[in-house]
């Protein structure tokens, strides 16, 4: 592949009556590609390119950096837009600067969006609305951004161009949702909401309503999300539903968040919002269980009731060990679950200790809340496991095992948000807290929770793959920490389990590394998209994503003293 110091030589285009496109024909690896492999796609259409002499145009390197851009890689992205352009003696255009603003704003590097915004302020042609949406969505990430994202959308409304759209405004709307100013989200929306009070063509769409109502206090939130409905025939996904049945727990307003069922939300994105209800009855002191009459065919060929059938018809009651070994039995027969068998199962029970009380974050099926439910028992009883896991059909399953293992006493499933229930202090001062939920959000919660007891032991599962570096930056320097390297359960690969305990937690949080930060982006894209539907990601994204990754966390890792040979061989 052509380096990103190659310097070509221009020449006119196209040679010998072919367009780089034509080279598709010939490159069965190019035909129809999806989203995930486009980048890979146009690398070799690259490559081919350097071995015909053929030199790219402006509109094949825009091609290329937006597809490195959707892939999570920004770096490539900069150096397909503008720096190979400028070394072929191209000049990058406003989709250019548009499309390394979108790749620069994916991994929160709104400054240098900033900057580019300049630049491309200076172009003949000047920036498009679509510049100006990247630069809102950059702002509206950090912590008072949205001061400059209003600014810029101010500026759009002033200038005759670029001329303002509803990507611009829904951008600027999810800035003020973010910072809680719903006020002022609210005020621009009823603005554009009136054409008669607006001189501009925009018209609000579902995603106006979904993001002021999010920010709206929920009776507030509730009544835009059901005008969006009466006025504009707008349907809003489950994620503004989902946000107002949170809203209603944390004010134990169990009774108007059940009524959302019955609203105006589409039968198959009801289970969604399910959960959140689940979560506000729960928190409120009602006990509460999945109603299966939603998608009743979806949930009952899930791999977690083929796990429940499995075990249940395997396991007599009350049977703890023989339920954890059959749990593995179906891993390794039916269908593989990532949970913490083999070594990472003995790491965790090595660092419990009597009358521990663990807080766990990522129930799953239960399997390492019963796994250590069995270490406490051993060392003599006592103790207590608390549970948190959003999935509904999870929490419903792990109860399920819980009760068959006969373990209910000692484990308590919560269904919810783990910030939402740390949010309420009803969980307690813990011993143990085990992260093992959703890698993007490690540091969040645990600073959430934080101060905690000096003794407090922390333990962070997955750190490597799929990864969790912006925990990594989180803790260094203010927790002690010990890295393990082990084997995951089931697979060929290798992942960290992190324990740490608090150390320095007066020291600030170091500023987060750019590589971190994309890296994060990559993980949470990867991880939203593979909770959408099968098949959405491929293996090789992650085998990509981990090649990556690893050998940046194993330096961060070296340049600390945290992986050195002699720790690695006690860990094994």
């Amino acid at each position: 592949m052509l380096s990103p110091h190659c310097h070509m030589m221009p020449m006119e285009w196209p040679v010998n009556g072919l367009h780089w496109q034509d080279l598709l024909v010939d490159s069965p690896e190019c035909a129809m590609p999806d989203e995930a492999s486009a980048w890979r796609v146009s690398s070799l259409l690259l490559d081919e390119l350097s071995m015909r002499s053929w030199p790219p145009d402006v509109v094949f390197w825009s091609s290329l950096g937006s597809a490195y851009s959707g892939a999570g890689k920004w770096q490539l992205a900069l150096w397909a837009l503008l720096e190979a352009p400028r070394a072929a003696h191209l000049e990058p255009n406003v989709v250019s600067y548009s499309s390394a603003m979108t790749a620069c704003e994916r991994v929160s590097l709104w400054e240098m969006v900033l900057n580019l915004l300049v630049e491309a302020e200076q172009l003949p042609e000047k920036a498009n609305a679509f510049s100006y949406s990247s630069a809102i969505v950059a702002c509206g990430q950090v912590e008072s951004g949205w001061q400059r994202a209003l600014a810029l959308w101010s500026q759009m409304i002033s200038a005759s161009q670029p001329s303002p759209n509803v990507v611009a405004f829904n951008a600027t709307l999810t800035a003020l949702e973010r910072a809680t100013c719903w006020q002022l989200a609210c005020s621009l929306l009823e603005q554009f909401e009136d054409q008669t009070r607006s001189n501009l063509p925009l018209t609000p769409d579902a995603l106006s309503y979904s993001a002021v109502a999010t920010a709206c206090p929920w009776p507030l939130g509730l009544w835009w999300l059901l005008r969006a409905r009466e006025k504009r025939e707008l349907k809003a996904g489950p994620g503004p539903w989902s946000c107002l049945a949170r809203k209603m727990g944390h004010d134990r307003a169990w009774q108007e968040a059940l009524q959302l069922l019955s609203g105006p939300i589409e039968g198959d994105r009801l289970g969604e919002v399910w959960c959140s209800v689940m979560w506000a009855m729960e928190v409120s002191g009602f006990t509460s269980e999945p109603p299966f009459r939603v998608r009743r065919d979806r949930v009952h060929q899930s791999k977690e009731f083929s796990l429940l059938d499995f075990i249940v018809t395997r396991v007599p009651r009350g049977d703890l060990s023989a339920l954890l070994a059959t749990v593995k039995r179906f891993a390794g027969e039916k269908e593989w679950l990532k949970v913490a068998g083999g070594s990472k199962a003995r790491l965790l029970q090595a660092v419990l200790r009597p009358g521990d009380r663990i807080l766990e974050l990522g129930c799953f099926v239960g399997f390492s809340a019963l796994l250590m439910v069995q270490r406490l028992r051993r060392l003599g009883g006592g103790g207590k496991v608390i549970t948190c896991e959003v999935n509904a059909v999870s929490a419903f399953v792990a109860r399920e095992l819980i009760r068959w293992a006969g373990a209910e006493a000692e484990i308590e499933v919560r269904v919810g948000l783990a910030g939402d229930w740390i949010a309420t202090g009803q969980l307690g001062v813990p011993d143990v807290v085990i992260l093992d939920h959703r890698g993007a959000r490690y540091h969040e919660d645990l600073l959430a929770l934080e101060p905690m007891r000096e003794h407090a032991r922390i333990i962070a599962d997955n750190v490597l793959s799929p990864g969790a570096p912006l925990f990594l930056n989180f803790v260094d320097g203010r927790y002690a920490i010990a890295i393990h390297e082990v084997d995951e359960f089931l697979r060929a690969r290798a992942d960290w389990v992190v324990t740490c305990s608090p150390r320095l937690l007066h020291r600030p949080v170091q500023p987060v590394p750019g590589e971190f930060l994309g890296f994060a982006a990559e993980i949470d894209r990867l991880c939203w998209r593979s909770s959408l539907k099968a098949g959405r990601v491929q293996r090789q994204d992650w085998v990509d994503l981990e090649e990556q990754l690893s050998p940046v966390l194993h330096q961060w890792a070296s340049k600390r003293g945290l992986l050195s040979w002699k720790r690695r061989e006690l860990l094994h």
